[in-house]
């Protein structure tokens, strides 16, 4: 069996190096999905669509955003 110690230092520092970015990769993608991003307009359309807000309101909030 391959004892940890006869792997060169430069290999361990690599595959280190490499775990690290896979889990903050794998951490990042759960979080993600988890939480997925909705733009501002978007809310504002969906409470439109409920009667939360008006269109006029609406409108004036997307020409605000330059859309």
């Amino acid at each position: 069996m391959l004892a940890l110690w006869s792997i060169p230092i430069g290999v361990r520092i690599l595959l280190t190096v490499l775990v690290f970015i896979a889990l903050i990769y794998i951490l990042y993608r759960f979080r993600a999905e988890k939480n997925p991003v909705q733009d501002s307009l978007e809310l504002l359309e969906e409470r439109m669509e409920k009667g939360e807000v008006s269109f006029k309101d609406y409108l004036h909030a997307k020409r605000s955003r330059g859309k």
